[in-house]
């Protein structure tokens, strides 16, 4: 642990050598015990790194100790403006037996204090006190770091810290997130920021993943995810996206733009052809993987409590991204996207789309047209494709009409002149199911349920 000035106001005497040794143990040598008067004069000369203060002194000198090392003139309201030229806040850590609880809450919640220890102190666990103090160090560390910041300190050595703080913490907090919340740097954030945006949710996905892990040490299993996510990553950043979040072997990006994700979507299937080449080649199995895209509304935030929080993004567009991920499974196609995404495209885009009519996929009661994107499929399907453009979509026409014999018969005629037309295959014999699963009146609504996560 650093070395730090640490103050201590109040406790009893017979608790004083416990409490040296333990700091002492943890390096903390430079230590002072004082009265309340002679705290206050520390802490407005703010030669002190860190306050530990005894909640079972009067009232009103803890208020006073704790306004001082926030940087307020001492007062009897909590509201009193803060004293100019104070300089930076001192962390307190409060400290009272078990039965002083509710002074130390109250320190906590309204005094501002950082943390809170037990005494009398237990030598053989000293952990239990200097942890408490290392994070509440930490902490001003950290504040300290964004107000330097702030002031653009002309101190190479101080902004080359700074910098490398902030070049980790984005590796952890994708930087284009803070932007989003009009943040600068993660010190900035505060529990609840949010933003609302309308953004393209990308799910992806390994195929059997779970089949194909079975057969690796856990140790195999980190390195090839990493060598996966090695090639494919740069791709998102490449199209002006940012990876949210890794679930496993998925991951969620957030695009602006809705081009973008899909042009997103077609690289990384190539660069995934490309790496299925190294694999053969190194005799592993090639993988496969599924896309989903969806644009819509959501509300990028923080959520958690103060001590453990974390960025995450809330909205319907990521479930339905995530379901569209799932109905390639279903269809046998490797991308997906919603009505949504095909509206918000650049107008004047060339993308091989065909519309697969509108699917309510499980847990939802409103129906998302499907769009698959077949630009990556082999050459001799891709041309099949654009040749039966016209009768499938006449044939998917009369299947939301309910017609399903007419459109059943148009499906088959269409799996059949290519066998991995797997989409024109599920429709023809979707249709013999439906026809047979939704009769009466008002059974059938046009879009075709499908019970997939």
């Amino acid at each position: 642990m650093p070395s730090a000035r640490i103050l201590v106001v109040g406790g009893r005497e017979e608790d004083r050598p416990t409490l040296e040794v333990i700091l002492a143990g943890a390096g903390l040598t430079d230590v002072r015990f004082v009265a309340p008067e002679a705290g206050l004069e520390a802490l407005a000369a703010r030669s002190v790194d860190l306050l530990l203060l005894d909640v079972l002194l009067p009232s009103n000198e803890v208020l006073d100790l704790l306004r001082s090392a926030a940087g307020k003139a001492a007062g009897p309201t909590p509201d009193a403006p803060a004293q100019p030229g104070t300089g930076r806040r001192v962390p307190v850590v409060v400290m009272g037996p078990p039965s002083a609880g509710g002074r130390m809450s109250a320190c906590l919640q309204r005094g501002g204090a950082e943390d809170y220890v037990l005494a009398p102190f237990d030598a053989e666990n000293g952990l239990l006190v200097t942890r408490r103090i290392a994070l509440a160090l930490d902490r001003r560390r950290l504040r300290e770091g964004s107000v330097r910041l702030k002031s653009s300190s002309d101190d190479p050595q101080e902004t080359a810290v700074l910098q490398l703080y902030n070049d980790v913490s984005t590796r952890f907090v994708p930087r284009e997130f803070l932007e989003n919340l009009e943040r600068k740097s993660l010190s900035e954030v505060k529990l609840g920021d949010h933003a609302q945006r309308a953004m393209s949710v990308f799910f992806s996905d390994i195929r059997d993943f779970t089949t194909l892990s079975e057969g690796m040490t856990p140790q195999d299993n980190f390195k090839f995810l990493n060598s996966y996510l090695r090639n494919v990553n740069p791709i998102i950043r490449a199209h002006r996206g940012f990876i949210d979040k890794y679930i496993g072997d998925a991951i969620m990006a957030l695009f602006s733009v809705a081009t973008d994700s899909l042009e997103a979507a077609l690289d990384l299937q190539r660069e995934v052809a490309k790496y299925n080449q190294g694999r053969r080649l190194a005799g592993y199995v090639p993988i496969r993987i599924g896309i989903g895209i969806h644009h819509g509304d959501l509300i990028l935030g923080t959520i958690g409590e103060e001590e453990r929080m974390q960025t995450t993004v809330i909205a319907d567009a990521v479930n339905v991204a995530s379901r569209l991920e799932g109905l390639t499974k279903t269809y046998g196609v490797t991308l997906l996207i919603s009505g949504s995404v095909v509206e918000a495209l650049a107008p004047g885009s060339a993308f091989k789309l065909r519309g697969l009519g509108g699917v309510k996929a499980k847990g939802k009661t409103q129906s998302v047209e499907v769009y698959e994107c077949y630009d990556n499929d082999p050459e001799d399907l891709t041309e099949h494709k654009d040749k039966t453009a016209e009768a499938f979509t006449a044939a998917m026409d009369e299947f939301r009409k309910g017609m399903f014999l007419t459109a059943g018969k148009v499906f088959a005629r269409i799996a059949e002149m290519h066998p991995s037309d797997s989409v024109a295959a599920f429709y023809r014999d979707r249709c013999t199911l439906t026809a047979i699963r939704d009769r009466g009146p008002g059974a059938w609504d046009g879009a075709e349920k499908i019970e997939v996560k």
